[in-house]
């Protein structure tokens, strides 16, 4: 592991007293799987409990339960069973069970933490743990197992370096990494993390930024041209492997009465929308900036990144299009799904079915980059 030395400094145990989780840094080394913790849900109130006897404790008590409780927001405190606790509480199992919120299942520990306004429930597991409850809900358990190996060492290097920078908690959202507890977990999808165990990528010997996508549309595009930050391994190149999955192509239309309120909700005022232009592309051919036209001839510039995100991510699946204008609809024309930086998930596919190796497949989609066991 020449020169990858992890000294985890993470104490992920918690200070029962006032502040955030403790997000510590974590330097490459030895022997023992990293924590992490991910926030699995907020709200007023939560069924919390454990597949077998399970422990509850805040900063001054403890105590053995053994059915579900709910436990409820208040100012002064976290209700649990009509008792008012401490404003962070710890749900520890026994040992070989899992705990339970609202009905699903998690491996490690729970704790619940009262924000001010509501609740957020935080789960507190190993990282091999968490890949468990990740890969199904990325990329589907009937792939090739190169491809699912592939997912599992992008996956533990994303959460790793997350680690390794003290950004934690991350959530279980698309944001981030989809996280769904033992209830997400597969068996083929656990295979392909435990042969991969410890692995993660790296760059001049520390972990990458691991960004992947669903589908690159045909050329997967750089760090940079979406967000201004430049790594050498994310870089914009032609992918034939994602030329033809189910969402190479598609089209988007939407009236301009539609755009306009999404707009609306935006924060952008535009009415009697006129016309929509791509301004300029990356190298890849995705839109860097619009020009949106409306009365009076009245301009709105706005990135490409941004017009997605008003648009709806689900919608306008990507920024590689093309628009057209046909009467009162715009009619966008575009290729991929997601953001296009680092690996495409169906190219991936794609290049596991005609025989590509799990190195093969990261060498392509991160070039320059290392594979290093790291416990």
């Amino acid at each position: 592991m020449s020169g990858f030395f992890i000294l985890l400094f993470l104490q992920l145990n918690f200070n029962f007293g006032g502040g955030k989780f403790f997000s510590p840094r974590v330097s490459l080394a030895s022997s023992s799987i990293p924590q992490v913790t991910v926030k699995i849900a907020q709200g007023k109130s939560f069924y919390i409990g454990s597949t077998a006897s399970y422990q509850i404790k805040d900063k001054s008590k403890k105590k053995l339960f053994h059915h579900l409780v709910k436990v409820k927001f208040s100012r002064h405190g976290i209700i649990l069973n009509k008792s008012i606790w401490g404003n962070r509480i710890k749900v520890e199992p026994q040992k070989g069970s899992f705990c339970i919120v609202n009905g699903r299942r998690y491996r490690g520990i729970i704790w619940v933490v009262n924000e001010g306004s509501l609740l957020e429930v935080i789960n507190e597991l190993s990282v091999e743990d968490y890949l468990y409850g990740v890969i199904k809900l990325e990329i589907s358990p009937t792939w090739p197992l190169s491809t699912l190996s592939a997912q599992a060492i992008v996956a533990r290097t994303y959460v790793f370096e997350r680690i390794h920078n003290g950004e934690l908690p991350i959530t279980n959202l698309a944001y981030d990494q989809v996280y769904g507890g033992v209830e997400a977990e597969d068996p083929l999808c656990r295979i392909a993390v435990d042969l991969t165990r410890g692995e993660i990528i790296t760059y001049n010997g520390q972990p990458i930024k691991a960004f992947y996508h669903a589908c690159s549309g045909g050329y997967t595009t750089s760090s940079r041209a979406i967000w201004g930050e430049n790594y050498p391994y994310l870089i914009s190149q032609k992918d034939p492997f994602s030329l033809n999955s189910p969402y190479s192509h598609w089209i988007l239309k939407l009236s301009a009465g539609q755009l306009e309120k999404k707009f609306k909700m935006g924060g952008l005022n535009i009415k009697n929308l006129k016309s929509i232009r791509v301004l300029n592309k990356d190298i890849s051919g995705r839109a860097r900036t619009l020009v949106i036209k409306c009365k009076k001839n009245k301009k709105v510039f706005i990135s490409g990144s941004e017009f997605r995100k008003i648009i709806g991510y689900d919608l306008l699946r990507s920024t590689f299009f093309t628009i057209k204008k046909s009467k009162d609809k715009f009619i966008f024309i575009g290729k991929g799904w997601g953001h296009g930086v680092g690996m495409s998930q169906w190219g991936a596919k794609v290049m596991g079915e005609i025989g590509y190796t799990t190195d093969e497949i990261l060498e392509f989609y991160y070039p320059g980059t290392q594979i290093k066991k790291v416990y």
